[in-house]
């Protein structure tokens, strides 16, 4: 079991060391054509939370000064192997702080890392396709896939 304070310090922590600014409720890492925002969102059924990425396309996006994760014009969701299953909920009440950490990790080294313009987020889409069905139209157009 993991306490809420920590979880949220943990995955703070960890998202500061890779260059991640906060604002509000929200995680930032910005890139000349590129926002990168983690959020998290608390599960209605259970004592858990989904961690939330979005992709904000400046140039989709030009008024958007702070956005939120539901703003990507791409969005993905972090997962995490509990009891042997890929699952997209971080159960607060089966989840330790190694657990936690190894998480954020593998999909900060997924997400994130090397992620760091419009054109290596078009390579994120083409090695993960699965992610196009959370990909806005207009960032499909511009990024010329489908």
């Amino acid at each position: 079991m993991i306490y809420l304070k920590t979880f949220k310090k943990t995955v703070g922590d960890f998202l500061f060391g890779k260059g991640f600014t906060k604002k509000g409720n929200f995680y930032y890492l910005s890139f000349e054509n590129l926002i990168i925002v983690i959020g998290f969102q608390k599960s209605n059924f259970s004592n858990g939370y989904y961690i939330n990425i979005g992709y904000v396309i400046t140039e989709l996006n030009p008024n958007l000064l702070t956005p939120k994760d539901v703003d990507g014009d791409v969005r993905a969701r972090f997962s995490i192997v509990l009891n042997e299953k890929k699952v997209d909920l971080f159960d607060l009440d089966n989840l330790n702080e190694d657990e936690l950490i190894n998480a954020i990790d593998d999909n900060i080294r997924c997400y994130v890392d090397g992620i760091t313009s419009v054109e290596k987020l078009k390579l994120l889409l083409k090695e993960n396709p699965v992610m196009l069905y959370q990909t806005k139209l207009v960032a499909k157009q511009l990024l010329k896939i489908e």
